[in-house]
Formats: C-alpha cells, structure tokens, sequence
C-alpha cells in the first residue's frame, strides 16, 4: 500500500480522450481531471504491485516445493551435467 511521505507534485500537460475521460470519472466515482488520473495511477499501481508480490509468492512456493517432486542432491552434483 503507499504510504503518503514526502509527496511531490509535477504539472504535466497531456491530451487525454474525453469520453474515456468521462467514462473513468463514473466508473472511479471522481469529480475532477485531477482526482479521476490519480486514482487510476494509484489503481494501476497497486494491481501491478499485488501481481508482482502474488507472483512471488507462487514462486517461493514452488521452490519449496521441489525437494518434494525432485532429488536436490542429484541436481546439484555433477552427474547432473554429464
């Protein structure tokens, strides 16, 4: 989750689709530019940050899992890679 510190702001000027404007006002339930675009950037990284820490996990998962579906020792000798 971000934790608000030390927050900077930039003034950026973009041309932006105004029916996909319109339309993520209503679905985000915002009023203004401003708040639609900064909910959808803080919804876009807290979903690529959740992806990445869920995937992650599956994968520290899966390692530990190994010495149940492989032979370890096997795999780290060299008779492995003759």
């Amino acid at each position: 989750m971000y934790v608000w510190q030390d927050v900077c702001m930039k003034r950026t000027t973009i041309e932006i689709d105004e029916e996909l404007l319109a339309r993520a006002k209503r679905a985000l339930r915002r009023d203004t530019t401003r708040a639609t675009v900064e909910e959808a950037l803080r919804q876009a990284a807290d979903r690529a940050e959740s992806e990445h820490a869920e995937r992650a996990t599956r994968q520290r998962r899966y390692l530990e899992s190994l010495s149940s579906r492989a032979d370890l020792t096997l795999l780290a000798s060299e008779q492995m890679w003759r």
